[in-house]
């Protein structure tokens, strides 16, 4: 037994193995996705790489409240949970095939250069790894519980939503940060991180009935963020609206152009606010963990848990006090303060 109360998984069960009896368990009938809440909750994740793994904790609030969300959309590291979590069926079963990775093994696939696409990493070697290690293959077809992937279209910067296809790719699109993974062909279109449009996908969750919607937000808080600035005043600049219109217009077939392309978008996005939908309900979550930390999984994943279950406290016993307006904002009132503020990634 670890330090933290959990036990060690080492290599006694893969996640190959807790997705195939996860899928046996929901054939027996022990996990129903008709029994979850109609019209219940959906849930937004949005990216964070490492501090993404808050999200494992936030299913768990909400499955512990007997409040399992009927859907779950991702973009960024969030689709990657999203996927895992509507195969495994429960987060439980999801927080064990995370913390049974070997994240050496996971960082090994970026040895996989991609310079020909306009890109450090091709991707294709993660997708397949994903595939082989996680998916089995699995496409939206597949699911235990409905998903919605957020990606980006590289060539109109327009919102992507896959519903249907493989998984694997469906993710690795949704991850592909221009400049360090290849874009990724998908009906056509040239597909890139959907966090860029929207770094909470709450559009992608679509018309799905829900009584309450409620995005996560785990990334950096870029408000605090001297980098995203600098950013902001370089796209403010002449030489940074000169770049970014001339990017716009630029062929995107080639490796160059869509480096230039993505790099214009991946600029823009951090001159954009989050928009939380009316009704809805945006929950940041401070893992306390660096994006690169994927070892840290036990601290963001309670620091997720604890997140959620005040939120849902104060949900349901209208009484008591609200988590503080900085780790939560209503969508009544989010929009116009999200812009002014600047909350993004």
């Amino acid at each position: 037994m670890k330090a933290d109360g959990h036990a060690s998984l080492g290599t006694a069960m893969l996640p190959a193995d807790l997705l195939i009896g996860s899928r046996e368990r929901n054939a027996a009938g022990l996990t129903r996705v008709d029994e979850r809440s109609q019209p219940g909750v959906a849930l937004a994740l949005g990216g964070g790489a490492a501090r993404g793994m808050a999200h494992i904790g936030v299913l768990k609030a909400f499955e512990a409240r007997g409040r399992p969300p009927r859907i779950v959309a991702g973009t960024s590291y969030g689709a990657i949970i999203a996927a895992l979590y509507g195969l495994a069926g429960n987060a439980l079963e999801l927080e064990q095939i995370v913390r049974a990775q070997d994240v050496g093994e996971m960082w090994r696939q970026g040895l996989d250069f991609g310079f020909h696409r306009g890109a450090l990493i091709n991707g294709q070697r993660l997708s397949s790894w994903l595939d082989r290690k996680f998916f089995l293959g699995a496409t939206f077809a597949d699911l235990q519980v409905p998903i919605a992937i957020a990606c980006t279209d590289l060539a109109s910067g327009e919102l992507v939503v896959v519903r249907s296809g493989s998984l694997a790719e469906a993710v690795r699109a949704s991850c592909a940060l221009p400049g360090l993974f290849a874009p990724v062909k998908w009906e056509g279109r040239s597909l890139i991180d959907g966090g860029f449009l929207e770094p909470i996908p709450f559009r992608a969750l679509g018309d799905v009935g829900a009584d309450w919607q409620v995005g996560i937000h785990a990334g950096i808080d870029v408000r605090r963020s001297n980098v995203v600035r600098a950013i902001r005043h370089f796209n403010a600049s002449r030489p940074g609206r000169s770049f970014l219109a001339a990017a716009h217009n630029i062929d995107v077939n080639g490796p160059f152009g869509q480096m230039l392309r993505g790099m214009a978008i991946s600029l823009r996005s951090y001159s954009l606010g989050v928009h939380v939908p009316a009704s809805a309900t945006l929950l940041r979550v401070d893992p306390q963990v660096s994006w690169w930390d994927f070892h840290q999984s036990p601290r963001a994943i309670a620091a997720g848990e604890r997140a959620a279950l005040a939120l849902l406290d104060a949900e349901d016993a209208p009484g008591l006090e609200e988590p503080t307006s900085d780790a939560m904002t209503r969508g009544s009132d989010a929009s116009d303060e999200e812009r002014r503020r600047g909350a993004s990634r």
